[in-house]
């Protein structure tokens, strides 16, 4: 257990080591504010919790709007620590894991492996490393233990009571995070496999009372209540229950039918079938829905505006997962080698549906850390026992009776130099594992959101400074208005009222907010006075900030508030390659708010610039008193009952009037007349429906206000990721066919078929239309860039000889494969430069790389550059001299200097 936890608590404890105490993300701080309640008020008032100084004027109802369990682990570890000596709790996911693996496996050495992997892979360490106090961080442990008390279950026919822990580690989880709904699923995928393959055995027993417990606990939780038996997400275990209770029932008082069975289960599904419309059974969620529909997008742009929710990708895979990523596929024939099919299908089951949802999540990379640990440890654990385990502890007796010539006496000598070989091998890839898991915890995973450090190690504490002056500098009852990912950080550090947090559950509420942000700057104001005293933004500091954010705001906007852009996606809001602002983005409040253009200072007033200039807050002139004493007042809330503690709060009327047209105050009056106004010249913005007559091509789904004006193609809007849409124009006679795309916002002829006699290379694999003419050069009119352009490219062959082999580099046909020769001095730029010689007294390299990718030949007298004080270096294509250090630079440049007047005596001066 030590040899387990000790590793885990050192990649584990990084951040704390480099930044101290500090609470990484956006979300943690809600948990520790909603755990210093639960502290502080205790059980009863903490369920009864409705924060009105979140969410407001609205507020939220806390307690069936959380999974409470990370809450109430953290006060009962702390209460805990109060009593008794402080020691650590960690690693609980590891141990679960590797008693998994054995569960499944048989495999001790499996489980160890298993154990070692998931302490410290990546994709577990993502969201359990000090300080990211999240929900996941107990969530991890909780998942781990059901999947092993259920296999524990199935064990034989006597354990299935053992059941009943899995419903309770089930039942916890569901209090923690909404991934029980995927650990529930899994339990009755598992158990509805074994049961079609007839591997029932006592099935019926544990998975009842697996079910059963686990369902009634978890329906104890607010926010869990009673959609284990009403959500569509949530029905197919619910099915496999009521099938077994039905097989149970026929097969105890009827005799066994195969036809009767199969109709039996075609009443279940017609009873399904009445259900799921009658409105009982509740509709997929949008973040499920998008783990299942074709396209990355949900249609819901609060959801798409999320990092997390884009797919997955295999670089993701190999940045959490390192070698696993390798090694673990090796596990599944492993596991199939195994006496318990039953258990390796869990295994094999799991691994299949946490690759599926981490492929369409990014965030759900962390469910593979479980199974990938598990299948690495099976692979690994299947090569120590039958190369060094069974040779040595096997009897001969046994061996005789399994497979008499694997299991000799000499097989087994042979088994075992072949093990220890292989441990030899795999030492090196193990410490490189180790070390990369390190890598990634020190540096990639160990730095806050909230606090960063330069590369000179200087502390950039911006945003924790910015939310320590408005708890110092504001009043108490202060209301900060931000987009909703800081909303968290301000009431958990700063205690002030936020307008929105990443709780995101009232969609219309954050359109509001990104209503007022995205609007014109009186627009806007009109707004805001009625909901905030001060604003606050990221204004940029550090290449991050709000401008990059709002594309989301008027997006999310627009999905209410329609009018707000002239079109869904909002094309015309945005900032074009280049930096120049659309007119629409120009005009907006954040791009004032951002430093952008100036802001008027009779609505708006900056009060604080942080150190580096990252967060920026201004204060609200002309707030509305009225509107402020309309939300402060009890008896505006709209209570369910008198005395109840569920009191949502509501809109003040002041700005109900500004979307309320009957409305005839001058304010909204004003309000309303700018809108319109604003929207008649976005509407004059949009293009014109595409004309007759026009050529095939890509663009026809992505170009809009297209026309032909000879044998010239003008659209006036075609799409750029990213960007607001380009105008772009194409003469048709430079195409070979009429057939035209749209590549970044640019009109393009449809590539011609690459040629039958062009050189073998990775080009062609993203080239197109390459031909080799007469003079030796390779042309290609589309090689692809990596943010998606196609630029032309060509290449002289003759600068690439076998065994140099032609690829493309972000747009460009570069050599790739000469090979240097092996006298040459060492130095960096043998990093960069190819088919180098030494040609007495030169150094001639034949391709070396410039900044913009190009490749030239460069050669340098290489007495001029004595080592080992000096090396010979790249800059941009040619090669340089460099010293190791000031001193040795002045060095050089003396060198340098008697080398062209007296370059004879030179050769004996002592620098």
């Amino acid at each position: 257990m030590y040899t387990i936890w000790r590793p885990r608590l050192l990649v584990a404890l990084f951040p704390c080591k480099e930044y101290g105490p500090v609470i990484h993300e956006f979300d943690p701080w809600f948990n520790y504010r909603a755990t210093e309640y639960l502290a502080t008020h205790g059980w009863k008032r903490f369920f009864t919790w409705f924060d009105h100084q979140s969410w407001y004027p609205l507020g939220r109802p806390v307690a069936t709007t959380i999974y409470p369990g990370m809450q109430i682990t953290a006060v009962a570890l702390w209460q805990m620590l109060q009593r008794c000596d402080p020691s650590w709790f960690g690693g609980v996911s590891a141990v679960f894991a590797g008693l998994l693996t054995l569960e499944c496996s048989g495999l001790g050495a499996a489980a160890v492996v298993a154990s070692l992997t998931m302490a410290i892979v990546p994709a577990h360490l993502s969201r359990s490393v000090g300080g990211g106090f999240d929900n996941e961080s107990v969530a991890m442990p909780a998942m781990c233990a059901t999947f092993f008390f259920w296999c524990r279950a199935l064990r034989s026919a006597k354990s299935w009571p053992i059941a009943a822990m899995a419903g309770l580690a089930y039942a916890y989880m569901a209090a923690a995070w909404g991934g029980y709904i995927l650990v529930l699923n899994m339990v009755g995928l598992h158990a509805g496999l074994l049961m079609l393959f007839g591997c029932e055995g006592k099935l019926y027993e544990a998975y009842s009372l697996f079910f059963v417990v686990g369902t009634a606990l978890a329906m104890q939780v607010p926010v869990v209540s009673w959609t284990p038996l009403r959500s569509a997400e949530q029905l197919g275990p619910l099915a496999l229950f009521v099938l077994f209770q039905i097989q149970k029932a026929y097969r105890r008082f009827l005799k066994p039918d195969l036809f009767r069975e199969l109709g039996l289960l075609a009443v279940l599904v017609l009873a399904l079938a009445f259900l799921i419309p009658s409105g009982y059974i509740g509709p997929f969620s949008v973040r499920v829905k998008a783990l299942f529909v074709k396209q990355a997008k949900t249609g819901n742009p609060l959801v798409d505006s999320v990092a997390e929710h884009q797919p997955g990708s295999s670089d993701a895979y190999l940045n959490y997962l390192g070698m696993v990523y390798y090694v673990a596929p090796w596990g599944v024939p492993a596991i199939l080698l195994r006496p318990r099919k039953d258990l390796g299908l869990f295994l094999l089951s799991l691994a299949a549906v946490s690759l599926f949802f981490s492929l369409r999540m990014r965030r759900l990379v962390l469910l593979m850390a479980l199974p990938a640990s598990a299948l690495n440890g099976c692979a690994l654990g299947q090569l120590f026992d039958q190369f060094l385990a069974r040779p040595v502890l096997l009897s001969l007796q046994e061996a005789e009776q399994v497979l008499r010539t694997w299991n000799r006496p000499w097989m087994r000598a042979v088994r075992v130099l072949c093990g220890l070989a292989m441990c030899h091998q795999l030492q090196k890839g193990i410490e490189e594992f180790a070390k990369f898991c390190d890598d990634k915890a020190r540096w990639s995973l160990s730095h806050p959101q909230i606090v960063t450090k330069t590369r000179g190690g200087t502390l950039i504490d911006d945003y924790r400074e910015s939310y320590l002056w408005l708890r110092e500098n504001t009043a108490e009852d202060a209301r900060i208005m931000a987009w909703w990912d800081y909303g968290y950080q301000i009431a958990g550090m700063a205690n002030r009222t936020t307008i929105a947090d990443g709780n995101t559950w009232n969609h219309e509420h954050i359109a509001l907010l990104g209503l007022c942000l995205s609007s014109p700057l009186r627009e806007a104001h009109a707004i805001a006075r009625h909901l905030a005293d001060y604003i606050l933004v990221w204004a940029g500091g550090g290449g991050k900030d709000d401008v990059g954010k709002s594309k989301h705001m008027a997006r999310i906007a627009n999905s209410v508030y329609h009018g707000h852009c002239a079109e869904d996606d909002c094309d015309q809001y945005g900032v074009f390659p280049g930096g120049k602002p659309s007119k629409m983005m120009r005009d907006s409040l954040v791009y004032g708010l951002c430093g952008r253009t100036a802001l008027d200072t009779n609505l708006f007033e900056e009060v604080y610039y942080s150190q580096n200039k990252r967060v920026r807050i201004v204060k609200v002139h002309q707030v509305s008193q009225e509107s402020r004493a309309y939300a402060a007042e009890p008896s505006n809330r709209l209570c369910d009952a008198p005395g109840s503690w569920y009191c949502p709060g509501t809109y003040p009327p002041s700005l109900q009037a500004l979307f309320n047209r009957s409305e005839a105050s001058r304010e909204a009056q004003a309000y309303q007349k700018a809108y319109d106004a604003r929207i008649r010249e976005q509407l004059k913005e949009r293009p014109e429906p595409n004309g007759d007559g026009l050529p095939t091509g890509s663009y026809l789904g992505s170009c809009r206000g297209c026309r032909m004006e000879a044998k010239v193609l003008h659209c006036s809007h075609c799409r750029l990721p990213g960007s607001p849409s380009l105008s772009s124009s194409l003469d048709l006679d430079t195409c070979w066919v009429p057939k035209v795309n749209n590549i970044h916002g640019h009109l393009q002829c449809e590539p011609k078929p690459n040629g039958a006699n062009i050189p073998a290379g990775g080009y062609q694999q993203s080239c197109k239309g390459c031909e080799l003419n007469s003079r030796g050069f390779l042309a290609c009119s589309h090689c692809s860039t990596a943010s998606g352009k196609q630029n032309p490219s060509s290449y002289r062959l003759d600068n690439c000889p076998a065994p140099g082999t032609l690829d493309n580099d972000n747009g460009r046909l570069t050599c790739n494969g000469l090979p240097n020769d092996a006298a040459l001095p060492s130095g960096p730029y043998l990093h960069s430069c190819q088919g180098c010689q030494l040609q007495q007294p030169h150094v001639v390299c034949k391709l070396c790389r410039r900044a913009d990718g190009q490749q030239v030949e460069s050669r340098y007298e290489l007495d001029r550059c004595p080592p080992p004080s000096f090396k010979l270096d790249n800059q941009d294509g040619r090669l340089v001299c460099v010293g190791t250090s000031n001193a040795e630079k002045s060095a050089d440049r003396i060198l340098k200097l008697c080398y062209m007047l007296l370059p004879s005596p030179c050769l004996s001066l002592e620098i």
